[in-house]
């Protein structure tokens, strides 16, 4: 007990010593438990360099080994299934162009007119309301429209009163009249405005010649298009568009449209299909292209309305075909630079008539053909022009050429142009200019005249058939070919002569406005005219023919936005 004592007296002084003797910092740390387990003494001895060499110093000049990370872009980040899948990103691909040099393009004179150019694009000609050329048509000055009906019904358009004094181009290709029943008549209604990409009219001292060209595409992503529209007269419309260029220049264009109508409920309907297709290659300035058109018409009878005790007069149905196609290859533009064009065309067309209830007397089925060939080049530098064309015609064992030049200037406040074209087996020589003089905003002068030769000329070239000359006097010249084979009558007048003449047109206006209003004057030469062709019921009596004088007449046109 005395010992337990003891041994506690001699700790607690013990303790005090070290309080004493050890410092206050230390006294505050707490003790740390002793590791049971002592570490391992390193039992080998550092080396030593016997060389005594000194330690290496870093480089200070060195760039740095350490690099900074830096956020990912958005782009060159790999999707976490393709880290898994162990799939390295190709690099992103030059993007293709879409817009391939376009396909060759027919040559288009200036047109000089009070007001704006009677141009129309692919979008102004459907925003016109026309379905056919002959709708377009109708609204130019010194033009007369002679229809029995609306769509599908026949119709003729007359310049001056003159049938044959309308011309119409489609791609430098100039669509003669082949229609027999016709009879010369311009064939107005045979270029489905569907399938063109611009209308042009050009007013000359006497004739009107239109310039189409048909339509183009020029990009890799493909065109669609379908219109669907219904009206009065149980006329319904269906039309589509496909067109798409290809990466090495390659074109694909299709057309089609369908037009019925039936205006007469207690008559058969009238329907209209329209096809066209092409397929090009571009290659720098050099273009090629194949193009195909075919129109066929299943035109019911048209009757003209009147009391119920009167009789009606009936044009008689007529299915008909025509076609047109070509073969172009051609470098340059005709708008800009240097240019030229080769076309190898054909056009047919096809009459199935239907004999009217009693007739014991069938019609038979008429046909034509003509092949066209066309050089044409030129130059074109800003506002000038110069262009050379050689057209030459086969049809039926009969050829026909003419050479034809055009020179024009079209500037702002002053325009000239100069044709001059050959005489060919349906058309007279001409001489013509054209000049427009603009020297304020709101005035404008335009004017034409032409000078054109004479001869002997047949209404449908290649129409052979033994049938009178109709001179230039008026007198009719019989035939000295014997008929042979069937023949509609002798009586049908399929030659005819014309006398040198001078045409002259000329017009004024003012704008006020958005309106431009003008005022002309126009003067024909002696000329002959025939009486529509098309509206004979019976196509056996003598075709009216009438020679007339020299004739002036004024014009007066109100022309813009009324609001």
């Amino acid at each position: 007990m005395i010992l337990r004592r003891g041994r506690a007296c001699l700790l607690i002084g013990l303790g005090a010593l070290a309080g004493a003797v050890v410092p206050a910092r230390v006294r505050a740390q707490v003790p740390v438990r002793r590791d049971t387990i002592p570490g391992r003494r390193d039992t080998m001895p550092t080396r030593t360099d016997t060389l005594r060499r000194p330690p290496p110093k870093p480089p200070t000049d060195a760039p740095d080994t350490i690099k900074v990370p830096v956020p990912p872009r958005a782009d060159s980040t790999v999707k976490n299934d393709s880290i898994r899948m162990g799939i390295v990103p190709l690099p992103k691909p030059v993007p293709r162009d879409t817009i391939k040099p376009p396909l060759a393009r027919a040559e288009a004179p200036p047109v000089f007119e009070i007001g704006p150019p009677r141009i129309y694009d692919r979008t102004a000609l459907f925003a016109t309301g026309a379905l056919t050329l002959s709708d377009l048509l109708a609204r130019v000055p010194g033009l007369t429209e002679m229809a029995t009906g609306y769509a599908g019904a026949p119709v003729e358009v007359a310049s001056l009163g003159d049938t044959r004094r309308i011309r119409i181009f489609l791609d430098g290709v100039q669509i003669d009249p082949l229609n027999t029943r016709a009879q010369g008549a311009a064939p107005v209604n045979d270029v489905p405005i569907a399938a063109l990409e611009e209308v042009r009219i050009e007013r000359g001292a006497e004739e009107v010649r239109v310039y189409a060209r048909s339509w183009r595409v020029d990009r890799t992503t493909a065109y669609t298009r379908a219109d669907v529209a219904t009206g009065d007269l149980n006329t319904n419309l269906y039309r589509a568009f496909f067109g798409r260029r290809y990466d090495h220049g390659e074109a694909l264009q299709l057309v089609a449209e369908q037009i019925t109508t039936q205006p007469d409920n207690q008559l058969p309907s009238s329907s209209a299909l329209h096809l066209m297709a092409r397929v090009g290659l571009t290659r720098g300035p050099w273009s090629a292209d194949a193009f195909a058109q075919r129109s066929d018409v299943d035109r019911g009878p048209w009757v003209g309305h009147g009391n119920f005790f009167e009789n009606r007069d009936t044009v008689p149905a007529l299915l008909t075909r025509k076609t047109t196609a070509y073969l172009r290859l051609s470098n340059g533009d005709p708008d800009a630079g240097r240019w030229f064009q080769v076309i190898a065309s054909s056009q047919g067309w096809r009459g199935t008539p239907t004999t009217p209830a009693g007739d014991t007397i069938p019609i038979p089925d008429t046909s034509a053909y003509e092949n066209q060939y066309v050089a044409t080049g030129g130059i074109t530098r800003g506002g000038v022009r110069l262009s050379g064309t050689e057209r030459l015609r086969a049809a039926n064992h009969t050829t026909s050429n003419a050479l034809s030049g055009r020179a024009a200037v079209d500037l702002r406040m002053v325009g000239l142009s100069l044709l001059a074209e050959q005489k060919s087996a349906i058309d007279p020589s001409r001489l013509e200019a054209s000049a427009k003089v603009v020297p304020f905003d709101r005035l404008a002068v335009v004017g034409a005249v032409s000078r054109t030769g004479g001869g002997r000329f047949m209404r449908v070239i290649g129409d052979v058939q033994p049938t009178p000359v109709l001179l230039a006097d008026g007198t009719l010249q019989s035939s000295s070919v014997a008929a042979s084979g069937p023949t509609y009558t002798d009586a049908r007048i399929g030659s005819y002569e014309l006398a040198p003449r001078t045409n002259l047109r000329a017009e004024a206006g003012v704008r006020v406005a958005d309106l431009w209003l003008s005022g002309g004057v126009i003067r024909r030469g002696p000329t002959t005219l025939f009486a529509p062709a098309e509206f004979d019921t019976s196509y056996a009596r003598p075709a009216a023919a009438r020679v007339e004088g020299e004739a002036t007449a004024r014009t007066a046109a109100l022309r813009g936005r009324l609001y």
